[in-house]
C-alpha cells in the first residue's frame, strides 16, 4: 500500500532558555502566577520529572525568531520554576487555583525538566 503524503518526524534539536528563575516553594511559584491571572493572562504551569515551570516563548512573529524555529531551535526569553516532588492537578495561591498540566509524555519538556533540576542541585552543591 502505498502512501500519498510523506510524514516526516522532525523533532527539535535545541531549547534555547535565556534566564531563569528558580522558586524555592511551589506556592512562591504559584503566587507570582496568580498576578498574571488577575490581570486576565493565561497561566498554565507544567509539571514533568518533580519540577514544576513555566516557559515564556519568544513569539515566532519576526523573520528571524520564525527562521530558529523552522531550524529546530525554540528560544524561550525566560522560565520560572521550583521543585514539586509530586504532581498535582492545581496549586492554590492568594484565593486563586493555578492549574498544572502533567507534561511528561513529552520528551523535550522532559529533558528541559531534567536540566532545571540540575541546575538547583549545583545551587545547592555549591553552597
Amino acid at each position: 500500500m502505498s502512501s500519498l503524503v510523506k510524514i516526516t518526524y522532525e523533532p527539535y534539536s535545541e531549547v534555547v532558555i535565556k534566564e531563569y528563575t528558580y522558586y524555592p516553594k511551589p506556592e512562591a511559584l504559584a503566587a507570582t502566577l496568580a498576578h498574571c491571572i488577575q490581570i486576565g493572562q493565561p497561566a498554565v504551569i507544567l509539571w514533568c520529572e518533580g519540577v514544576a515551570f513555566m516557559p515564556i516563548a519568544l513569539p515566532p512573529d519576526t523573520e528571524t525568531v520564525a527562521k530558529e524555529y523552522l531550524a529546530g531551535r525554540i528560544i524561550w526569553s525566560s522560565v520560572i520554576f521550583t521543585l514539586m516532588p509530586n504532581y498535582q492537578q492545581t496549586i492554590k495561591a492568594g484565593g486563586i487555583e493555578v492549574p498544572i498540566v502533567d507534561v511528561t509524555p513529552n520528551e523535550t519538556l522532559k529533558q528541559v525538566a531534567l536540566w532545571l533540576k540540575e541546575r538547583v542541585n549545583k545551587r545547592a552543591s555549591e553552597k
